[in-house]
């Protein structure tokens, strides 16, 4: 069996950007993420005091695994960085607590998430993000159809990936397939809306991103679609 590979070029649009401002100098990198890492602490706290106890047990399983992946994908980031720390020396570098304050905010997005879980009006509809390098935009087109675009960037190597189209729905299951020119494969993307996250399950996804990258993951919505987002919906950027 032979295959024609089509070369994709990615673009990725931050659709939720975090505000933290990049530090110059250690001691300001430091301080920075120290303040950061106590907002997310409290925001913390208050998914804790506030959700149920069923919602706050997978928060909490969550929590010490994105911790592991977020101090880990600061240690990384330093490698494609001219002069970037040596190994074991990352800490001494500003750099390495900007990606531990930019990674932090992204995270209280993810646990806002959780607290307003409950304001939206039940749907697809709206920017969801797994908190993981994962966005994804879902407009509803009428019954039994949503359009989506979906932009990711994954692993130490910031590998990316993007795929957009409309998917079919019953229910809370939604379903999208398309064959890429060139392959006798189909890639499906499945949408599962279970426990108010938006789960995405992918086969044959390896032509619309790179070889670290992957869309599968446990999405939640952080927002509600802004003109811009339903104009990237409709004229995807890649």
């Amino acid at each position: 069996m032979s295959f024609r590979f089509v070369p994709i070029v990615f673009v990725l649009f931050v659709l939720t950007t975090p505000t933290v401002a990049q530090e110059k100098t250690l001691k300001g990198a430091q301080e920075a993420f120290a303040r950061i890492d106590r907002q997310m602490n409290e925001v913390y706290g208050e998914v804790k005091k506030k959700l149920d106890e069923w919602k706050f047990k997978k928060v909490q399983e969550g929590q010490c695994d994105w911790i592991e992946y977020r101090d880990a994908r600061a240690e990384f980031h330093l490698q494609p960085i001219d002069g970037g720390a040596e190994q074991g020396n990352e800490k001494k570098n500003a750099e390495y607590w900007n990606a531990l304050a930019y990674l932090t905010e992204t995270r209280i997005e993810v646990l806002r998430g959780w607290l307003t879980m409950d304001d939206y009006e039940e749907g697809w509809e709206g920017v969801w993000i797994d908190g993981y390098g994962g966005e994804l935009l879902i407009e509803e087109k009428g019954e039994g159809s949503i359009k989506f675009t979906i932009h990711v960037v994954r692993g130490p190597t910031y590998h990316l990936g993007a795929l957009a189209g409309t998917a079919k729905t019953n229910g809370s299951l939604g379903r999208f397939s398309i064959k890429p020119e060139g392959t006798e494969d189909e890639t499906w993307l499945t949408f599962l809306q279970k426990q108010g996250r938006v789960e995405v399950l992918g086969a044959n996804t390896m032509y619309y991103h790179g070889a670290r990258a992957y869309f599968d993951g446990k999405y939640i919505r952080v927002g509600k679609l802004t003109d811009e987002h339903r104009k990237l919906i409709a004229e995807p950027n890649f």
